[in-house]
């Protein structure tokens, strides 16, 4: 069951799934390599029941994939999709503008290096 896209401004739309900090830092935590519920806890800070809702969300939407790799009892690991990964720009660019417009110049915690 996705969200409703009741809105015809595809920002308005983007927020229907990404509209709170949290979803935006799993999704970031994916980009470093969790993939595992305690991983994304700890990484974040975000409560439990939190967290399994906007694991349920980017599941639902297509952003990540959830995969039972339990050998005994139900494991989960949760992995970035196509679609998620392609979500690479919009990360960088609010890196960027986050390094320039909140910590200024020689004060960034991320550094992006083009390769």
């Amino acid at each position: 069951m996705t969200h409703k896209h009741t809105h015809t401004c595809a920002i308005a739309g983007m927020l229907n799934i990404f509209g709170d900090h949290w979803t935006w830092l799993v999704v970031r935590e994916a980009f470093y390599g969790a993939t595992r519920f305690k991983d994304f806890q700890r990484n974040t800070g975000i409560s439990r029941n939190l967290l399994a809702d906007r694991l349920s969300v980017l599941v639902e939407e297509g952003i990540f994939r959830k995969t039972d790799i339990g050998t005994q009892g139900t494991r989960f690991a949760y992995e970035l999709t196509d679609k998620g990964r392609s979500l690479q720009h919009v990360l960088a660019a609010m890196t960027l503008w986050g390094n320039e417009h909140v910590f200024g110049a020689g004060n960034e915690p991320v550094v992006m290096v083009d390769q």
